[in-house]
């Protein structure tokens, strides 16, 4: 049920394992896609302001992610292309770019880099308390090979035990194949993990078709522009703090 869980508990007892999505839900570009984008491009010509090249990756990504994107095993080649034809798209709008080929290059390479990259407030404090408490942590995510080495940068292998990751996987949520490799890895059954993420599609609807209690972090409020029967049908959080079991 879409519930709000703020005097439940959502790690119950039996509970072994908790999975985690990796973009929007742990860490976030910092400030935004969009100031990246624009700084790089204003050194190769082009002038666009940040809130308009964020405007234009998230219609450009909605319309990539439909059609379902890296949903394979890919090589670089593969992944590359895949975020050449995004930024294509985000920059076909905007006039200036001089080199369009070394401009990609430097924004690909950049967006592998920890720095890029921000943990939200609560994050690093909930992993660690969910660590300290025993349960395994697993990653799965929709995302290209660099998530390995930009998880490092950040640390977050202190905290995770696996990593399930679309591109090396070869599938990506919501199919309910990723989410049952990520129980083999861990070695539980579908009733003893749950799955937090901030996508009702790839998150909450691919845990629930492999069998996994889901829970929706929703940051900004969206549940509430749902119709009611939507708000009865899945567990929802806004912050990650909500997970921890109360004593």
């Amino acid at each position: 049920m879409m519930k709000n869980i703020e005097n439940q508990t959502v790690l119950s007892p039996g509970i072994k394992a908790v999975f985690f999505d990796a973009g929007g839900t742990l860490f976030r570009p910092f400030p935004s896609v969009g100031h990246h984008y624009s700084q790089v491009a204003s050194r190769y010509g082009c002038r666009a302001g940040s809130q308009e090249i964020e405007d234009a990756f998230h219609r450009v990504w909605r319309e990539h992610d439909i059609i379902g994107g890296m949903h394979g095993q890919c090589s670089e080649k593969i992944e590359k292309d895949f975020w050449r034809k995004i930024v294509s798209g985000v920059f076909k709008g905007f006039s200036g770019l001089s080199d369009f080929d070394s401009f990609f290059e430097e924004l690909y390479d950049l967006f592998a880099r920890p720095e890029v990259w921000r943990f939200f407030p609560e994050s690093e404090e909930v992993l660690h308390r969910l660590k300290e408490q025993g349960y395994i942590l697993c990653m799965i995510s929709n995302w290209d090979s660099r998530l390995v080495r930009l998880c490092e940068g950040l640390g977050l292998d202190r905290f995770m035990d696996h990593y399930v990751i679309s591109a090396i996987f070869g599938i990506a949520k919501p199919d309910p194949r990723i989410f049952q490799e990520a129980l083999k890895k861990t070695g539980v059954k579908a009733e003893e993990a749950v799955h937090v993420g901030d996508s009702l599609e790839d998150d909450v609807r691919g845990a629930t078709l492999a069998g996994i209690k889901a829970v929706w972090l929703d940051r900004s409020g969206r549940h509430q522009n749902l119709t009611q029967d939507h708000q009865n049908s899945v567990s929802v959080i806004q912050d990650l703090r909500e997970l921890i079991p109360r004593k």
